[in-house]
């Protein structure tokens, strides 16, 4: 057999005439099977036509192929080694900084002066001291209180006094 012969065709023809006469006579009738049948027809003329001119190539071909394939393999088994290599690193880096971001005290962002609406504190203000019940003349003494460090015990002998003064 000549190499540049069609070996394929045979086989082709043989396939597309061997179906039984039921099948032939629906494909003669049928318009989508025949553009099927021409279609599967064409891709085996074409895979025919590409096999044989990948056989008719040189050996140089076939030399710089696998040489182009050993190379992409070894760049990927590098680039593999230097991941694995690098993973653990950088995981414990990560949980590293995520516990070292855990661990630092989260302080509220500081509202800038310029933001402060000081018409809008004095209404609150206002509000509190009208909700609240508090007899005009003894207002300032409850803001003033109000304003102290709660946090700080009062004046032992202050708080003496009160209790004493509440006996009678």
């Amino acid at each position: 057999m000549n190499p540049n012969e069609n070996s394929h065709a045979p086989l082709v023809e043989q396939t597309l005439v061997g179906f039984d006469l039921a099948a032939e006579h629906h494909l003669a009738h049928c318009a989508p099977c025949q553009m099927e049948r021409e279609r599967v027809q064409e891709a085996l003329q074409l895979f025919g036509a590409a096999n044989r001119e990948y056989t008719n190539r040189s050996e140089s071909f076939w030399e710089q192929q696998a040489a182009r394939i050993l190379a992409a393999r070894n760049e990927r088994t590098r680039r593999s080694r230097m991941v694995m290599t690098l993973a653990p690193g950088l995981a414990v880096l990560m949980l590293l900084a995520f516990a070292l971001l855990h661990r630092a005290p989260v302080s509220a962002p500081a509202q800038p002066v310029s933001q402060i609406d000081y018409d809008h504190e004095l209404l609150v203000e206002v509000e509190r001291a009208v909700q609240s019940g508090t007899p005009l003349s003894l207002q300032a003494a409850t803001l003033m209180v109000e304003d102290s460090d709660s946090s700080r015990p009062m004046n032992s002998d202050n708080s003496a006094k009160e209790r004493r003064s509440h006996e009678n």
